[in-house]
C-alpha cells in the first residue's frame, strides 16, 4: 500500500491512491474481517450450529499435540490415530469429516505449545492468537512510525486475519524476523537471538546466516547459532534425543506425500513456484529445477543487497529479504503470507521518503496486499474450474515474483548517494 506522501507537484493522475483512500479502505475490510470472525465465533460457540467448526482449523493441531504429549508423552504426538482422535473430540457436534490433519513440527515448536492443553480449548486458542498479535503489532511499529503506512493498513491486512482465522504460528514468526531485522544495527546480539529462535520453524530462517555473513553482522550470526543449539537442545533434553528422529522421519514423509504430490489437495494452498510447476504438469526433478531456477537469482540478488558495499537502503533490503524467504520455500502454505506486510510496509516507507514508485509499482503492492484472501478463496471458496483454482492458488507467488522484481528494480538503480530523500508528510 501507498500514500500520497510524495512529491508535492506530482500529477493527480499519479495520486489515484492516496493517504486517505488508503484508510478508509483498509477501515472498511478491516470492519468486514472483524464482522466475519464474530459472526464464525457466536455461530459455533454461542449457537452451536452443527455446520461451523471451531475458530482455529491449524490450532486445533496444535492443541492436540500439547494434550498428547502432556498426558501420553512427546512421541505419541507424531502418533496419527492417537492425534486424530483427540482432534475429533474437538469437532463433536460438527456436521463435517474432521480433515487429517498430521503433526509435523520440531520439538523446539513442541515444547513451546506444550502446556497448550492445560487450558480448554477456547481460552487456549484465544491467548495463543492474544500472544502472537500482541507481539506481530509490537515488531510492526518501527515500521508505522515513519507515517508512511497507517495502523488501520496494518492491522487490516488480510494475512493477519487468516492467521488468526488458523490459529497459526505466522505472526510470531513475523514478530521474530521483523524484531531481528529491526534490532539487527543497534543490538546485534539480540536481533541474532530472535533470529535463533526461528528454530520453531526453521525453514523460515534459511535466509538470516546468508544475511548476517554479508552484511558482516558476525556477533548476531553467533546469537543465531546460539540460540538454535540451545533451542534444539533443550527439547531433546526434555522430550528425549529420540523425538529428532521421529520428526525427521515424520517430516520426509510430508515432503514426499504432501509437497512432492500433493495429497489432499495441498498444492491449492501452497503459494510456490515448486507447487505451480507441479500443478502445470512437470515432473519432480523438473519442477525442483524450475523452483530452483527462480531462488538462485533471488538468493543471489537479496545476498548483494545485504553486502557493505550496496548502497541501497534498509527498507528495500528488508522487503527484498522478506519477498526472498518466501519465494525460496518449496512448501509455503497461505496463512505464511502474513509475512508479506513487512515487505509492504518497508516499500511504503521508501516510496513516502523519495517518491521515486510508478502507477505499476502501486498496482503490484495492492495485488500483494490482497494475495492471503485471494490465495485463500482457492482453499476454501466455491468451485471455480481448475484454470481458475490454479490461478487463484498461485496469485500469491505471482504477486511476490513482481513484487521482488519491482524492489529490485529500485534498490540497483540507486548506486548514487545523492539521491534526493523526500520527507514523509504525516
Amino acid at each position: 500500500m501507498t500514500t500520497n506522501s510524495t512529491i508535492a507537484d506530482e500529477p493527480a493522475r499519479r495520486r489515484w491512491l492516496t493517504r486517505e483512500r488508503v484508510v478508509i479502505y483498509s477501515g472498511a475490510f478491516l470492519a468486514t474481517q472483524v464482522i466475519l470472525l464474530v459472526i464464525w465465533a457466536v455461530a459455533h460457540w454461542g449457537l452451536h450450529v452443527p455446520a461451523v467448526p471451531p475458530l482455529g482449523v491449524d490450532f486445533r493441531v496444535y492443541w492436540s499435540a500439547s494434550y498428547v504429549t502432556l498426558y501420553e508423552g512427546a512421541l505419541a504426538a507424531f502418533d496419527h490415530n492417537k492425534l486424530l482422535s483427540v482432534e475429533a473430540q474437538l469437532l463433536a457436534g460438527v456436521a463435517m469429516e474432521p480433515p487429517y490433519a498430521p503433526w509435523i513440527y520440531p520439538p523446539s515448536f513442541q515444547l513451546l505449545i506444550y502446556p497448550l492443553a492445560l487450558l480448554p480449548y477456547s481460552a487456549s486458542y484465544v491467548l495463543f492468537i492474544s500472544a502472537g498479535l500482541a507481539c506481530c503489532l509490537l515488531a510492526c511499529t518501527p515500521m508505522v512510525k515513519p507515517g508512511a503506512l497507517p495502523w488501520v493498513s496494518v492491522i487490516a491486512f488480510p494475512g493477519i486475519w487468516i492467521a488468526i482465522m488458523t490459529g497459526q504460528n505466522s505472526l510470531l514468526t513475523l514478530a521474530l524476523t521483523m524484531a531481528a531485522l529491526t534490532l539487527l544495527e543497534r543490538r546485534p546480539l539480540l536481533a541474532g537471538l530472535c533470529a535463533g529462535s526461528l528454530a520453531i520453524k526453521p525453514q523460515l530462517a534459511v535466509l538470516f546466516p546468508l544475511l548476517f555473513i554479508c552484511g558482516g553482522h558476525f556477533r548476531a550470526l553467533g546469537a543465531m547459532v546460539v540460540m538454535c543449539i540451545f533451542s534444539c537442545a533443550l527439547s531433546g533434553l526434555i522430550f528425549g534425543p529420540q523425538l529428532w528422529f521421529r520428526f525427521f522421519e515424520a517430516a520426509s514423509w510430508f515432503s514426499s506425500a504432501i509437497v512432492e504430490r500433493g495429497e489432499g489437495g495441498m498444492w491449492n494452498g501452497m503459494s510456490t513456484v515448486f507447487a505451480f510447476a507441479r500443478q502445470l504438469g512437470a515432473n519432480i526433478p523438473v519442477a525442483y529445477a524450475i523452483h530452483a531456477a527462480i531462488a538462485l537469482p533471488v538468493v543471489a540478488t537479496t545476498a548483494f543487497l545485504w553486502t557493505r558495499n550496496s548502497r541501497c537502503n534498509f527498507e528495500l533490503r528488508a522487503a527484498a529479504f522478506g519477498t526472498s524467504t518466501l519465494l525460496v520455500q518449496p512448501y509455503l502454505m497461505y496463512y505464511d503470507l502474513a509475512w508479506l506486510i513487512f515487505p509492504l510496509g518497508y516499500l511504503a516507507i521508501d516510496h513516502a521518503r523519495r517518491g521515486t514508485w510508478n502507477n505499476v509499482d502501486r498496482a503490484i503492492m495492492i495485488i500483494v496486499w490482497a494475495s492471503p484472501m485471494v490465495v485463500l478463496l482457492a482453499v476454501f471458496g466455491p468451485p471455480v474450474g481448475k484454470l481458475g483454482l490454479m490461478l487463484l492458488s498461485k496469485w500469491g507467488v505471482l504477486g511476490m515474483l513482481l513484487l521482488f522484481i519491482a524492489t529490485s528494480r529500485h534498490a540497483l538503480v540507486r548506486t548514487r548517494p545523492s539521491v534526493q530523500a523526500v520527507p514523509v508528510v504525516r
